[in-house]
């Protein structure tokens, strides 16, 4: 995720905080996000976070980065379901 957030922070010019918080305000189930600024200077720049679109491309590949692995059952059935378990009669 880390390496995500740097790519896009390089590419867009901006900081990878603010690139982190932009994305965290994307989430449709995100209901608040808690800055963590000791600076004025940070305090700045994370609160420029809310005003900060990022390119469907960039939300795109940090989901991916950030996207956990399937927990049990899922992982499991979809391993039970990969092949056919009787063998099929072609007509």
């Amino acid at each position: 995720m880390l390496a995500a957030l740097k790519g896009v922070s390089e590419a867009t010019g901006l900081s990878v905080a603010r690139v982190a918080l932009a994305w965290l305000l994307t989430r449709p189930f995100m209901t608040s996000v808690i800055i963590g600024a000791k600076t004025p200077a940070q305090l700045e720049d994370n609160l420029a976070a809310s005003s900060v679109k990022l390119a469907p491309e960039h939300v795109k590949g940090l989901d991916e980065a950030s996207a956990l692995p399937p927990e049990y059952p899922g992982w499991m059935l979809e391993f039970q379901n990969r092949d056919p378990r009787l063998p099929t009669i072609e007509s």
